[in-house]
């Protein structure tokens, strides 16, 4: 089930406003619907379905049970006129639910409920008006959710000897098995702002996880945390695609709250048209539509409803190898090993939450074992859904691999840390049930945590995904051919804090020092490009000389540097702001350790604008909004790249557009950019970002009309960007010593200032800060002679 106990204490940088905020996200959840989205699918319907075939048996009975009690309640007329139901409010709906659990109490959800499923009779206005009206669809949408949920919990049987997930026992009546995991019930509001939600946006209707124990009643919890399934509600069918971006944008937060989603459930609502969604890694399923007005449609409906309550937690998008005691505020992770061993890890603290609807949902955990106690014990432990296609043959650039060849490269003498594995190993799913295939070794079954899984739910195998270019088409292609990704675990040390800890420029100096010397050392002796800078992925620890450390972590997205720089660019890899102009733009260029470098370069951009410590940026008075900078979040990626290319252009557009707005108290950080700037934008055989159109010469105009083609081709443009790889090693070696330049004086500032605030820590200063100072009664003669 779901539980939360945080949002981490720093998952990432602060970005500009909240307004560029939405903006960037609407632009995503428009690309997520354009590429990513298929429609019509009728296994989604399926992934919900009890896995073992008794129970699905108890679950088709109880469905027939609870239909035959809705249409007969929607047949019975209310006291009440339909023009007047619309103003029923939350309290009534509650009211109702309290005694809808006997054989008459029903009827009255069934009335209000009768308003949707009859398309509005009475107060659904048309054209303008109806937008205004969406809130009077919130409650009889959830009286019809209500009155099923109802109907389940009349049917319940209290666990004790038989469940869904036993066989029934000879000679007892089959539907006393009915014994659904959860209820789902709306909280106590609508269209508000959940808790959790990082902006003010606000959704129409949840679904929060309830107990199955007790009276059924409406959820007074409005938290993230709690939400099985969002619900957007439109008065119009032609509103489809604005309710998924609009769930997109929504379901995010959920991935932020919690810790042990796999994918996500939501509902689109468009007139009397449900579409059930479900959100995968790298696609977004909905259903057919299921039209409530029709006595077919209400049965599907309430099918999944069902299914849903009666569903085990790894059908209902968690991950039950993390484990919540919301109790205490922690929970366990069980971690696995290549050796085919586990152990257990608990964490109270989150480090990086999941930030994007698609993709990897990467976490950071800091955790100890179960059975160790000090704080030398803690870990670093990340979580993610990586593509294990992008190294099909086990290369070196897998994650694990790469990170034992680093450790067997530099061990621990180089002069910068990296990541160091204690274990590592793909997720393996416990469960009661079974899936369409897999053998059973010790309750755990033989299948990952993976695409293939999840796939294989709903009957279906995955396909191999198109040639670049071809996948961002989802009309040209199956919903079964998605990128292959494996639920991957790996426990880390040193432990280590989010960048946004640091104190000072001078400490991020040093820890951006030591990220650059780990990245240019691995990309030398391994040939490895990183290919992910961005804050979530550098790690601050604190050494024994209690000087601050950088640590480079996040390796699932490197690659060769020698596959002859070829590899197909996604669409978007990384934070925006943080991604190089190349990334950004996509295509088929070359990858380089330069792409790397930029992405260090827009980190202490961003931080040098924003400020460096929480102080900084919590005592700013500037206004953001209208800093050139902020468009690096809240636009599209070509679009950002744009900007980045003008922005990079020049010494005068980078004083001008950057560094122009850096925070007063960021001035070595100014200098260190401008230094950066100059070493990776300004090389004296590539000199720029923007792609130039060369002058016509030597051509008339007549030439130029006679042959337009000849004089097209002799105008093309020259990317500086395209040239500066020639000199890739030089301008990697430029950017190693202006580091170097930096890196030293902010190590000697750190040390004085330690050295000082051991003075002032000091017995005697203590002392003589409190006037507490003894003098000696008989000094010395030592003292004396001086004193003469």
């Amino acid at each position: 089930m779901s539980w939360w106990v945080g949002a981490g204490d720093a998952p990432h940088i602060r970005t500009i406003n909240p307004k560029d905020v939405s903006e960037q996200r609407e632009a995503e959840a428009a690309r997520v619907v354009e590429r990513s989205t298929f429609h019509d699918v009728p296994q989604v319907l399926a992934l919900a379905k009890p896995r073992d075939a008794d129970a699905r048996r108890v679950a088709k009975t109880a469905v027939e049970g609870i239909c035959k009690k809705l249409e007969a309640d929607l047949e019975v007329r209310a006291m009440q006129a339909d023009a007047e139901l619309p103003g029923l409010v939350l309290k009534d709906l509650h009211a109702r639910l309290q005694t809808a659990t006997n054989a008459k109490g029903g009827a009255a959800l069934a009335q209000i409920a009768r308003q949707w499923v009859s398309n509005f009779t009475g107060f659904m206005g048309h054209g303008e008006r109806a937008t205004a009206r969406e809130p009077y669809m919130y409650p009889p949408v959830m009286a019809f959710i209500m009155h099923v949920q109802a109907q389940i919990k009349r049917l319940h049987k209290p666990a004790g000897a038989q469940t869904m997930q036993t066989r029934h026992a000879a000679g007892q009546p089959r539907a006393a098995h009915f014994s659904p995991l959860r209820l789902l019930l709306p909280p106590t509001t609508t269209d508000f702002t959940p808790g959790g939600f990082d902006t003010k946006i606000r959704i129409d209707i949840a679904l929060a996880d309830s107990p199955i124990g007790g009276k059924p009643k409406l959820q007074s919890e409005t938290h993230t945390r709690a939400f099985y399934a969002i619900v957007e509600c439109k008065v119009s069918p032609s509103e489809y695609a604005k309710s998924l971006r609009q769930l997109s944008v929504y379901t995010r937060h959920v991935y932020q709250v919690q810790h042990n989603r796999v994918f996500a459930w939501a509902l689109s609502v468009c007139g009397t048209l449900v579409y059930a969604v479900v959100m995968l890694h790298d696609a977004v399923l909905v259903s057919p539509a299921m039209d409530v007005s029709t006595p077919a449609g209400r049965k599907q409906f309430v099918e999944l409803l069902v299914d849903w309550a009666a569903c085990d937690d790894v059908q209902a998008g968690y991950d039950p190898t993390i484990v919540g005691d919301p109790v205490h505020g922690s929970f366990r992770i069980e971690c696995p090993d290549e050796s085919g061993t586990t152990r257990w890890y608990t964490t109270t603290r989150i480090l990086v939450a999941a930030e994007d609807v698609l993709g990897s949902h990467t976490r950071y955990f800091a955790a100890k074992p179960d059975d160790a106690d000090g704080a030398s014990d803690m870990v670093l432990i990340k979580d993610a859904f990586v593509r294990s296609s992008l190294q099909p043959d086990g290369s070196a650039c897998e994650e694990t691999r790469l990170l034992r060849r680093v450790e067997n490269t530099f061990g621990g003498e180089a002069d910068f840390q990296h990541p160091r594995l204690v274990r590592s190993g793909n997720v393996k799913l416990p469960t009661g049930g079974s899936y369409v295939s897999g053998v059973a070794h010790n309750g755990v079954y033989d299948f990952g945590n993976n695409t293939d899984t999840i796939l294989s739910v709903m009957g279906a195998a995955r396909q191999n995904v198109p040639a670049p270019g071809n996948d961002g088409n989802p009309a040209g292609r199956s919903w079964t051919q998605q990128p292959h990704r494996v639920c991957r675990r790996l426990v880390m040390a040193p432990y280590g804090e989010p960048l946004s800890t640091v104190s000072s420029e001078a400490e991020l100096i040093v820890i951006l020092a030591d990220v650059m010397r780990c990245h240019t050392a691995i990309r030398d002796r391994l040939q490895i490009l990183h290919r992910d800078i961005s804050p979530n992925n550098i790690m601050v620890t604190r050494g024994a000389d209690g000087l601050p450390h950088g640590l480079l972590v996040g390796y699932d997205s490197a690659i060769p540097a020698d596959d002859g720089g070829r590899s197909a660019r996604p669409d978007r890899l990384g934070a925006l702001p943080y991604t190089s102009i190349w990334n950004l733009e996509g295509g088929n260029k070359r990858q380089t350790a330069l792409d790397d470098c930029e992405a260090m370069l827009y980190i202490i951009c961003m931080l040098g604008t924003l400020g460096v410590t929480s102080d900084q940026r919590t005592n700013d008075t500037r206004d953001l909004e209208d800093m050139p900078i902020s468009q690096w979040s809240a636009n599209t990626p070509k679009k950002i790249a744009r900007i980045k290319r003008n922005h990079m252009d020049s010494e005068e557009n980078f004083r001008e557009e950057i560094l122009e707005y850096f925070h007063p108290e960021c001035v070595a950080l100014g200098l260190l950019a401008e230094d950066l700037h100059g070493a990776l934008f300004l090389h004296d055989g590539c000199a720029g970002a923007r792609a130039q159109r060369p002058k016509v010469t030597g051509r008339s105009v007549v030439d130029v009309l006679r042959n337009p083609l000849a004089a097209q081709q002799s105008l093309e443009r020259q990317d500086p960007l395209d040239q500066r790889l020639m000199h890739e090693d030089a301008i990697v070696e430029a950017l190693t010593r202006v580091m170097a330049k930096y890196d030293e004086p902010a190590k000697q500032v750190l040390r004085e200032r330690q050295a000082n605030a051991q003075a002032a820590a000091s017995p005697a200063s203590m002392q003589e800060a409190t006037g507490t100072v003894e003098t000696p009664s008989e000094p010395d003669a030592s003292s004396t002679q001086a004193h003469a």
